[in-house]
Order: C-alpha cells, then sequence, then structure tokens
C-alpha cells in the first residue's frame, strides 16, 4: 500500500486511489493550517503509477522543491518529497505501491487495510464482516451468512464500531503466461488426512502440475467436513440414474448450525475460521480466493467451493 509520511512528525497517511489534500473537511490528508488551500491538490493512482495534480491552490504545490503550475500533473515516485504551501509541511512518499481497500473508523484511529483484497472487520481475530470481491470483480460485504455488493465510500457497521469504505476500483496486471496466477476455478485440493484427524494438511492442485503446499493447520478441519460432503453429493450423483441426480450446484451444501455444531465451534470461531481458510489461500497467490467458501443466501448454507477433491489417509 502507498503511504505518504510527513518529514517532521513521521505522521503517515495510507493512500485511497484519490487523495484529496487540503484544509477541507472532506480532504484525506487535511491539513489545518491557513496557508493551505479548502482543495489543495490530489494524488491519484492512473493503474500503473502515483500522480500528483496541483488543484489552482493558492499557495503552490511542490515536487522534491519544485513549484507545480497551477492545475500541473506530474508523475511520482517512492522517495519523492511533496510540499504542500511552503517547506515547512513536507510529507515524503515512503510507498508508491498500488492503492489497496481499507475501511476507515469514523471514530478515528489506524485503518483497517485488506490482506489480499481480504478486508475483516472490526478485525482478523472477530471478523463479524469480510469484504471482498466476488466472480464477477464487484465488492460485496459478507455478514451472518449473508452477502450484498457494496461501493466505494460506503459506511458499515462491525464490533460498535463505524467504518467507511474505501474500495479501489483496479484491475490486477496482467500476469505474464509463464507464471500464471493460479485461479480458484482450475484448482483441485488434496487433503492428508491422519487417523485420529488431529493432522489436517491441504495441498492445492493447480494446472501443469504444479502444488501449492498450505501444511497443516486448524482450520483445516472446516474445508475437510465441507470437501466430505460435497464428495458425498457427488458420489450419490454418479450412482444415481442418469438425469436423475442432483445437478453439481446443489453440492456440497451444509447448514451453518450444522457445520458448527459437528465442528464443536461457536457460529464467531466459525467465521474466524472461514476467515483464515480465505486468507491463507489468497497469500498463496490464488486469485479469487474469497470463494473458497461459498455462501448462499438466504438459507445460511455454506460449501467448499472447489469441485475437484481428494482426501488420503496418512
Amino acid at each position: 500500500m502507498a503511504i505518504l509520511e510527513h518529514r517532521g512528525t513521521r505522521t503517515r497517511s495510507v493512500l485511497l486511489s484519490r487523495h484529496l489534500v487540503g484544509r477541507s473537511s472532506l480532504a484525506h490528508l487535511r491539513l489545518n493550517e491557513p496557508n493551505v488551500s479548502g482543495e489543495h491538490a490530489v494524488l491519484s493512482w492512473d493503474g500503473r503509477r502515483w500522480e500528483l495534480h496541483d488543484l489552482g491552490s493558492r499557495n503552490g504545490t511542490t515536487l522534491d522543491g519544485k513549484r507545480l503550475g497551477a492545475g500541473e500533473r506530474v508523475a511520482v515516485k517512492r522517495g519523492a518529497v511533496l510540499g504542500f504551501a511552503g517547506a515547512g509541511n513536507l510529507w515524503e512518499l515512503v510507498d508508491d505501491s498500488p492503492p489497496v481497500a481499507l475501511a476507515r473508523p469514523l471514530d478515528g484511529g489506524e485503518p483497517v487495510c485488506a490482506e489480499h483484497e481480504l478486508i475483516a472487520l472490526p478485525d482478523a481475530e472477530a471478523p463479524e464482516v469480510t469484504v471482498y470481491r466476488d466472480a464477477v470483480g464487484d465488492w460485496v460485504v459478507e455478514r451472518d451468512g449473508d452477502t450484498e455488493r457494496t461501493a466505494d465510500g460506503r459506511e458499515v457497521s462491525a464490533g460498535g464500531r463505524s467504518f467507511t469504505l474505501h474500495l479501489p476500483d483496479i484491475v490486477a496486471s496482467t500476469w505474464d503466461a509463464e507464471s500464471l496466477a493460479p485461479s480458484l476455478e482450475r484448482l483441485g485440493l488434496r487433503f492428508s488426512v491422519s487417523r485420529d484427524e488431529e493432522f489436517i494438511a491441504v495441498t492445492v492442485l493447480a494446472e501443469g502440475g504444479r502444488t501449492i503446499d498450505l501444511g497443516a493447520r486448524a482450520h483445516h478441519a472446516l474445508l475437510l467436513a465441507l470437501a466430505r460432503a460435497r464428495l458425498e453429493d457427488q458420489r450419490e450423483a454418479a450412482q444415481a440414474p442418469k438425469g436423475s441426480g442432483h445437478p453439481e450446484t446443489r453440492h456440497g451444501w451444509l447448514f451453518l448450525e450444522d457445520l458448527a455444531e459437528s465442528l464443536k465451534l461457536d457460529e464467531m470461531h466459525l467465521n474466524v475460521a472461514v476467515y483464515r481458510c480465505r486468507q491463507q489461500l489468497a497469500g498463496a497467490g490464488v486469485t479469487g480466493a474469497a470463494r473458497l467458501i461459498e455462501r448462499r443466501k438466504p438459507t445460511r448454507q455454506l460449501r467448499l467451493g472447489v469441485s475437484r477433491l481428494e482426501i488420503v489417509s496418512v
């Protein structure tokens, strides 16, 4: 994520895809000095780089000591020093990465930034709400087993706090064909399970014989339960007379309450496990990882979003 840091106080501002600087209450970086214009300048991401745009400020905007013309746009990169209305208000671009999705608490404090395009609110330890992209690239809010589309600027409440969502509309960079990022739709999962089921390791089966070792984690018990349900429905469909079995879209669905009871978890800890499963897969570089666990509204049902499954005993 991109960060602007004050050269004196070391105050930091995480940049949004369009980051307004000024004295206005609408500014994302609000500077209360009287020589700063209400809407002084804006930093924006153009899909490849950051640009600084002076908005016709009275006392000027500088880049590395050089004053921009009124309305001028210039590219900026890591290490650049930006000045707003004089040398006493200098900020350094200490990180010029693309903007990330984040949620700003309305009561102040640090923003909650997305990890691999997943936002957990109020935090990852108790995710009442999860925000992520769906299969068609729209942002959605998931709460209490239900999902709905959302948009940049929407307010969301979780954990007794209110947050404003800042959701960049950015298309990921095109992957090199030889190092194509694995997509959830083209993957399989292999479960290696001990007899007592204390050990559950998961391996991602990618195209071309590639594999990703996710190791053994406690939250893999959730994936295993969902995998078994989906495999059982697949077996029943295969054994049924032609045309009489359930379609694939109906395979593997389990009610949240039944799943929580079988895993001996309450709903909050089940939601934590769902988040950690998604986060681990996203961290492994898989695109669409949030769809690893699907939810069907309004039934409060879940299922595994992968159909190619193997379970082996170790």
